[in-house]
């Protein structure tokens, strides 16, 4: 049988973004449901790197800021 892991720290018990402990397994790296479903909806954190890639999921870009829309419309 196959262990599930923390679906935001992939079982390591630390985000390694913040290098922190991670507050969703306490640190076990144990799977929790609270992980699972903040990482099917989570704001995608490209802002803090490259704003291309999010760190936390790995997928290209999710999201929409003030500062790099998605769609850019030229003025009239």
């Amino acid at each position: 049988m196959t262990e599930q892991k923390c679906a935001v720290c992939g079982g390591q018990g630390k985000i390694l973004l913040l290098d922190t402990q991670c507050s969703f397994c306490n640190g076990t790296g144990e799977f929790s449901k609270t992980a699972d479903s903040y990482m099917k909806s989570h704001i995608c954190q490209c802002i803090f790197l490259d704003r291309i890639t999010c760190p936390l999921c790995g997928k290209k870009c999710h999201h929409d800021t003030p500062n790099k829309p998605k769609v850019l419309i030229s003025p009239i």
